[in-house]
């Protein structure tokens, strides 16, 4: 790994000579930036005397593919949003990544959210520019009737405003809305992104009475979720769990019914003092058997993240898990099927606050496991500016 890196590093450095030319990644593969400080201007060439394409506002998602150069003593991305492309020079903590397929905590159908930030825009369909149906204000309550779809660069949740309001499509930014009221059943808190109107599965109910004998002493239910990790022979109910103390750690479970007994079929604990940093639910292979993404966020200043996916294996009727690696303050990013996991990358002498470069590690299914189809070496675009890479 030392040696890819450094040949990344080898690479980017040859690239950067040969500046104001573009600079671009030997791929497709897309990246999805969010304005967090904006508006941000797309001038139609690397220059502020260009003309203005489009105007993106806070919030706003767009498309990045590495390409970039350096013009007017400024660096620039080259960006596509929906049907603009042109190019972009905010400056220093404007954009960053963002994750399509990450969402405000707890949302899920039946839950009750309340707008905290800035006004949203309800659509009449989960497109960014269909037509506005209503602006909810901040303060405003609406409950989830109907999701979720991402589409967009966004989670997408069809939502009617309380009490007995208009209905529409509101985009997911994870800024703008905070859950008052979550989804629970029995008692336990419901997993959010399991996307259960896609991959949830009723007839799990007979294993709540039994569920305080499957987890270890000391250990309470973090949240659980009905699922077809199987296609949906029978429902597999995943459990995460936390036990605290004096060594804390979460623990994840997978349980099926056989010969009406719930059975574990998946067990695996976190290093003591880490802490799940997402779990969620996608189709990442085009099969009929959805994959489980455990991402843990380990003990340490670093912010070290351990990246899982854990996918059913009809031929042993288990639950297995693949690790794709540690990242050093790791951020995931999904966009269709890839994986696109980010780490950070310092140059000499850079605090560990700061780093203005980022290592880019690509996964994709191959029909056996998720291979890695790409490494690089970008500048952070959250340091755009600041960074000489």
């Amino acid at each position: 790994m030392y040696r890819v890196k450094v040949l990344s590093l080898l690479f980017v450095s040859l690239a950067l000579c040969l500046s104001p030319h573009l600079v671009a990644a030997q791929t497709g593969a897309e990246m999805v930036l969010q304005v967090l400080g904006g508006p941000v201007v797309l001038y139609e060439r690397p220059s502020l005397s260009s003309p203005v394409l489009y105007t993106i506002g806070n919030n706003e998602r767009f498309i990045w593919r590495a390409g970039r150069t350096e013009a007017e003593g400024r660096q620039w991305f080259f960006v596509q949003l929906d049907r603009f492309f042109g190019w972009i020079s905010p400056g220093d903590g404007v954009i960053d990544f963002a994750d399509p397929t990450a969402i405000t905590p707890l949302m899920d159908r039946s839950a009750v959210a309340t707008v905290v930030a800035n006004p949203i825009n309800l659509r009449s369909a989960p497109r960014r520019f269909s037509p506005v149906v209503a602006t909810l204000s901040v303060g405003t309550q609406v409950r989830v009737i109907d999701a979720p779809v991402v589409a967009d660069l966004y989670t997408w949740w069809k939502v009617r405003v309380l009490p007995g309001g208009a209905e529409g499509w509101l985009a997911d930014t994870g800024r703008e809305l905070r859950v008052t009221r979550p989804l629970r059943v029995y008692g336990y808190q419901v997993c959010d992104n399991f996307n259960l109107r896609e991959f949830g599965m009723t007839g799990w109910d007979s294993i709540v009475s039994v569920l305080p004998r499957l987890l270890d002493p000391g250990e309470r239910v973090e949240c659980l979720a009905s699922t077809k990790l199987d296609s949906g022979v029978s429902p597999i109910v995943v459990v995460l769990a936390r036990r605290e103390g004096a060594m804390p750690r979460d623990s994840l479970r997978t349980f099926a019914l056989r010969g009406g007994i719930w059975t574990p079929i998946f067990t695996r604990y976190t290093e003591a003092f880490a802490r799940t940093d997402r779990l969620s639910l996608h189709n990442l292979t085009g099969d009929p058997f959805p994959s489980l993404i455990w991402n843990v966020r380990l003990e340490g200043t670093g912010g070290v993240m351990r990246s899982n996916v854990l996918r059913f294996n009809p031929a042993t009727g288990l639950v297995e898990a693949q690790t794709l690696g540690d990242f050093y303050k790791g951020f995931m990013q999904i966009s269709g099927r890839r994986m696109t996991l980010l780490q950070a990358n310092y140059l000499p002498h850079e605090p560990n606050c700061c780093p203005s470069g980022v290592e880019r590690n690509v996964f994709e299914w191959n029909g056996v496991r998720f291979a890695p189809v790409l490494f690089e070496v970008l500048p952070r675009p959250l340091a755009i500016q600041s960074s000489r890479r």
